[in-house]
């Protein structure tokens, strides 16, 4: 039998960037930029797990950790582990890794436990997690991974028709794109976003926590890390605007906002056309286009089915 283990924080950051780069399909949310600002804004420590098999990488898991009133643990891992080289393993070593998160994180009075696993939804997973003592609590993440490896012919070809075009009308529009890879003007994309939270109902990223998060992804953050902001203007007014980060090879659809008018004339298609063109630019394989919910937000999942990308969902939320 092979002898699984995690190694939890050795090695230095630029050790688990190097890992990172070779997760095909890595998450925002296990990215050391994440983690430390998760941990300037709400006292998280990242500890930072390097799943080895046989004393060789073969996956990465970050769990955040949190002490509440000197006593009590918080620790939650979400999005996670992830696997070096697009490599799933067998039942077996997935099995030992999560009795080993187990271990890392108990269920008692003095600790609480939250793990969306990366894991694909389904009855096996469920029985697994289930055996390695881990109980369901909510449902998983659903969301559209969108591949950049392809020409951007191909791309193109794979939106759906509609979709086409409506770019090709915003296309014509005359819209003036901005881009920019240090998010300069997030704090106005913040304003806008809890405005349309506080309309529409929903819980937005605090502006707190996505301004450190964007200054580690471009001021301090590890290999690969970066913050893509494009706005479309219709003359000098801001029609449509959409955040971005990256991390190792992939990408993170964060925060989209458009006015009435962009709306109408497609600023929202041109805005994230381009942006699939610029991450593919910059070396990104893959984008992960920030979860979709066909229940609540129907308008939202077809928009970003209609990009053509693969629709994915998560086997849940543990304790």
């Amino acid at each position: 039998m092979p002898d699984i283990d995690i190694a939890w924080n050795e090695g230095t950051v630029g050790d688990w960037d190097a890992l990172f780069v070779r997760v095909p399909r890595s998450t925002l949310l296990q990215s050391f930029a994440y983690g430390r600002a998760m941990g300037r804004t709400y006292g998280h420590v990242p500890r930072l797990g390097v799943i080895r098999r046989d004393g060789e990488p073969i996956g990465l898991v970050q769990m955040l950790d949190r002490r509440m009133l000197k006593l009590f643990h918080d620790r939650q891992c979400y999005r996670g582990p992830l696997w070096l080289d697009g490599t799933i393993p067998d039942a077996d070593t997935l099995e030992a890794v999560f009795r080993l998160l187990r271990r890392a994180c108990p269920g008692n009075p003095l600790n609480r436990a939250n793990l969306l696993p990366e894991l694909p939804a389904g009855p096996e997973n469920e029985a697994l997690l289930a055996r390695c003592g881990f109980r369901k609590v909510g449902p998983g993440y659903r969301t559209i991974w969108l591949d950049l490896t392809r020409s951007e012919e191909a791309m193109h070809a794979g939106l759906a028709r509609d979709w086409r075009k409506r770019l090709r009308g915003a296309e014509k529009a005359g819209l003036v794109l901005d881009v920019d890879w240090k998010a300069d003007n997030l704090p106005w994309l913040m304003k806008l976003e809890h405005d349309q939270a506080r309309d529409k109902g929903f819980r937005a990223m605090t502006g707190p926590l996505a301004v450190r998060l964007r200054n580690a992804m471009v001021k301090g953050g590890g290999l690969n890390d970066g913050a893509l902001m494009i706005t479309a203007l219709d003359g000098s007014t801001p029609v449509a605007c959409w955040l971005f980060f990256r991390h190792g090879v992939c990408a993170t659809s964060q925060i989209s906002w458009a006015s009435e008018a962009g709306r109408r004339n497609g600023a929202t298609r041109l805005v994230l056309w381009k942006a699939m063109l610029e991450l593919k630019q910059r070396g990104v394989c893959a984008l992960d286009l920030g979860g979709i919910n066909p229940d609540t937000a129907p308008g939202v999942t077809e928009f970003k089915l209609g990009t053509g990308g693969e629709a994915v969902e998560t086997v849940g939320q543990y304790r």
